[in-house]
C-alpha cells in the first residue's frame, strides 16, 4: 500500500523534529519512554544524578526519561518495584550503596536478592559523605565533636536516610569511641531539613546537597569521608586528616535493570551512559556535585558490589546493625 502524502509530511516532521519513532539500540530499542525509578525522595545525590544523567540520555537514545522516586525503607520499596517489572529495559532502578549492598547485609528478611532479581548496568559516579553540624552546635572540628560527644554520651542525634548513611556514621563514632542516636528520614533532604530546624544535631551528607548548606552557613561541615579532600569543599579536611588514618568512603548512584533483561540491552545502555558520563558538559556539572563520574561495564558494577558486601558484613556484625 502506498503512503498516502499526508503520512509522508507527518514523517518528515518527526525526522525534522528530532522525535524518534523507534531507537539506535537493538531491535529499535527504545521505542517507548523509559523510566528510571530513585529509590531516594528528590533533592538528594542520587535523584539530582538521575535527573542530570536521564536528561541528557533521553537526547542520545530519542526517547524520553522519566524520572520516578519512589523513596522509603532505605531503597527497599523502589529495588522490589524494579525487581517485579517486565525485563525489557523500560524500568530501570537507580539506587546504588543502600539498595545493592548494604540492604543485603543489614537485613534479615529482605524482599529482593540484588544479585538474583536484577542484571547489573553500571555505575553512575561515586561521591564521598560530608558530616555536617548545626550552625549552633558547640564544635567545630571532629576533634571537638568526639569530646563533646564523649563529655554527653547519646545525646547527639544525627540524620540518615538509610543504611548507605547509617553504616558509615555508625562505624565512624565506633572507631572515634563515641554513642550517637540516630533519627531515620526517608531521604537525604529530609533529613537536611531537620538538621536545619535544630532537630538534629549531625548529619552525613551527599556531598552535593551538603556543600550548598555550607556555602551558605546554614551548617557547618566538619569533615569528608573519602580519602582525599573534595573540590567543592576544598578547604573541608578528610577524617583521614582529622585524626582516623584509612577512612575511606564513597557512595556512588547506579542503575540496574530486573532480572532476565537481555544482555544487550544492558551493553547498549551502558555504553550510552558511560557517552553521557564523560561528554564534558555531564562531566562539569556532576564535578559542582562534588561527583566523579564512572560509567564502568555490567560485569565490574558486580564485581563491586560483592566486594563491598564482603567489606562491610563483618563492619555491620560488629556494630550489631543487622535488621530482623
Amino acid at each position: 500500500m502506498k503512503k498516502t502524502k499526508k503520512a509522508i509530511v507527518a514523517a518528515t516532521l518527526f525526522a525534522v523534529g528530532g522525535i524518534a519513532l523507534a531507537g539506535n539500540g537493538p531491535d529499535g530499542y527504545p521505542n517507548e519512554p523509559v523510566r528510571f525509578v530513585v529509590s531516594f525522595a528528590p533533592g538528594g545525590g542520587t535523584d539530582l544524578v538521575a535527573r542530570l544523567v536521564g536528561a541528557e540520555l533521553s537526547k542520545r537514545v530519542g526517547q524520553t526519561v522519566v524520572v520516578e522516586n519512589k523513596a522509603g525503607a532505605s531503597g527497599i520499596i523502589a529495588a522490589q518495584y524494579v525487581a517485579r517489572a517486565k525485563p525489557d529495559g523500560y524500568t530501570l532502578l537507580v539506587g546504588g550503596s543502600g539498595p545493592m549492598v548494604f540492604n543485603p547485609i543489614t537485613q534479615n528478611n529482605l524482599p529482593y536478592d540484588p544479585v538474583k532479581d536484577f542484571e547489573p548496568v553500571t555505575i553512575l559516579g561515586s561521591y564521598p559523605l560530608v558530616i555536617l553540624a548545626g550552625v549552633k552546635e558547640p564544635f567545630d572540628t571532629v576533634k571537638d565533636l568526639v569530646k563533646y560527644a564523649k563529655e554527653k554520651p547519646g545525646e547527639l542525634n544525627y540524620g540518615s536516610f538509610g543504611y548507605s548513611s547509617q553504616v558509615p556514621t555508625e562505624y565512624f563514632a565506633s572507631i572515634a569511641d563515641i554513642k550517637l542516636t540516630q533519627i531515620p528520614y526517608k531521604g537525604s533532604s529530609e533529613a537536611a531539613q531537620a538538621l536545619l530546624a535544630g532537630n538534629t544535631q549531625l548529619f552525613s551528607s551527599d556531598i552535593g546537597p551538603g556543600a550548598p548548606l555550607v556555602a551558605s552557613g546554614r551548617a557547618k561541615a566538619l569533615a569528608v569521608t573519602s580519602a582525599e579532600r573534595n573540590p567543592i569543599l576544598p578547604d573541608v579536611p578528610t577524617l583521614a586528616e582529622s585524626g582516623y588514618p584509612g577512612f575511606d568512603f564513597s557512595l556512588y548512584s547506579a542503575v540496574a535493570a530486573p532480572k532476565g533483561t537481555p544482555a544487550a540491552i544492558t551493553d547498549y545502555l551502558q555504553k550510552e551512559l558511560h557517552a553521557v558520563l564523560h561528554s564534558p558538559e555531564v562531566t562539569e556539572k556532576l564535578g559542582t556535585m562534588g561527583i566523579k563520574p564512572e560509567g564502568m561495564p555490567p560485569a565490574e558494577a558486580a564485581a563491586r558490589y560483592a566486594r563491598e558486601v564482603e567489606m562491610f558484613s563483618p563492619i555491620v556484625d560488629k556494630m550489631g546493625l543487622k535488621a530482623n
